[in-house]
């Protein structure tokens, strides 16, 4: 790997770093910047879906749905990018409600578990009971929490990532140097073995 790709994929991870960062001590705006790319997800999968539609309509007879789709994700995506904030209000709920929906799930499935005799299904059934108490306490009680979950799992996800790009550098130099290691190791034994041939001649 070049030195100036080392370089770049350093300062891509100091920045990284530093947007997770960001992320977590501003969840406010990070929950409108999240808002802000779905709604341009949105828009992006409307032009796609417009592509498809312009594709198969003369095969499908039902292409007008399509084409209603995609007039819909373009028109949605382009409302959330213009006002993020509502969307960005309703994220919390959201992650609640889901939280709460994971730990209910799991709470049913330790049951099952149960009728087949596996013998720690209290264990899931805790878990469950504690994961729809905090979807609870989040929904209802202070919305704010969800709102800081999001931002911190997504900080932190964006500062793993910056993480890795050091990580790739420091393996990738690694690696560089056992392989200079091995071409030395190689290059002595051709030596070597060129010496022993013009001895034997």
């Amino acid at each position: 790997m070049k030195t100036s790709t080392k370089i770049w994929l350093c300062l891509s991870g100091c920045a990284l770093v530093l947007l997770g960062v960001l992320c977590i001590m501003y969840p406010g705006d990070t929950l409108v910047s999240l808002a802000w790319v779905f709604g341009l997800i949105l828009v992006v999968a409307g032009f796609g879906t417009f592509g498809t539609w312009a594709a198969l309509r003369r095969l499908n007879p039902f292409s007008g749905l399509t084409f209603l789709t995609a007039l819909l994700q373009v028109f949605l995506g382009i409302v959330i990018i213009v006002m993020p904030a509502p969307l960005a209000v309703a994220l919390p709920f959201i992650f609640a409600f889901w939280v709460f929906y994971e730990g209910l799930s799991l709470l049913l499935d330790s049951f099952n578990y149960k009728r087949f005799g596996f013998s720690k299904w209290w264990i899931l059934s805790l878990l469950g009971v504690l994961a729809m108490c905090d979807g609870c306490y989040s929904l209802f009680c202070n919305p704010a929490v969800s709102a800081k979950i999001i931002a911190w799992l997504v900080g932190l996800a964006i500062i793993a990532d910056g993480i890795g790009n050091w990580i790739k550098v420091l393996a990738v130099s690694r690696v560089e140097k056992r392989l200079s290691k091995l071409a030395d190791r190689l290059d002595q034994v051709l030596d070597i073995e060129d010496v022993e041939a013009e001895e034997v001649k």
